[in-house]
């Protein structure tokens, strides 16, 4: 099945791209979204759910994880730095306080883990982590030979817009 075999990188790009291309023609002819439950829906077969489902999955991954063009900034980043921002406080805070923040102001519900994880690669100040760190790094926010794993835990460490 070439949604999940590793030999069919080129057939899986393909098939996302037909089905983007297929969605901006909906759009442009004013037709709706298609998507794979409706109100009445109470049975989805296997290929329904793989050719749709997980077509509709891939694209919101990529666009969490691929930064834009824009600004150069992942959703995530994006919602730590509004909120920092819209805090206007010049005083540095704890990065796990910072993560509540940033959840409870900006609908981030990927969990605090993987918020805490963001905000220490902005905070990253060593050659190769980041071309300008967005956030100070007050504390240990990981060394270059660890490649920043080895940051220390986010209830110990501070942080501020610069």
């Amino acid at each position: 099945m070439q949604a999940f075999s590793k030999k069919c990188v080129e057939e899986r790009k393909e098939w996302l791209t037909n089905w983007m291309e297929e969605s901006k023609q909906r759009r442009e002819l004013g037709l709706p979204e298609q998507y794979l439950y409706e109100k009445d829906t109470h049975h989805v077969n296997y290929t329904d759910f793989v050719n749709k489902e997980l077509v509709l999955f891939s694209n919101l991954d990529n666009e969490r994880s691929i930064p834009s063009m824009v600004d150069g900034l992942k959703p995530g980043q994006r919602k730590v730095l509004y909120t920092c921002i819209k805090r206007n406080d010049k005083r540095e805070i704890k990065v796990a306080q910072l993560a509540g923040s940033v959840a409870e102001h900006s609908a981030y519900h990927h969990g605090e883990n993987s918020l805490m994880s963001t905000i220490i690669n902005l905070a990253q100040n060593y050659v190769g982590s980041n071309n300008i760190n967005l956030l100070q790094p007050i504390g240990q926010f990981g060394t270059r030979l660890s490649g920043g794993k080895d940051a220390a835990s986010a209830r110990y460490i501070f942080t501020m817009l610069r």
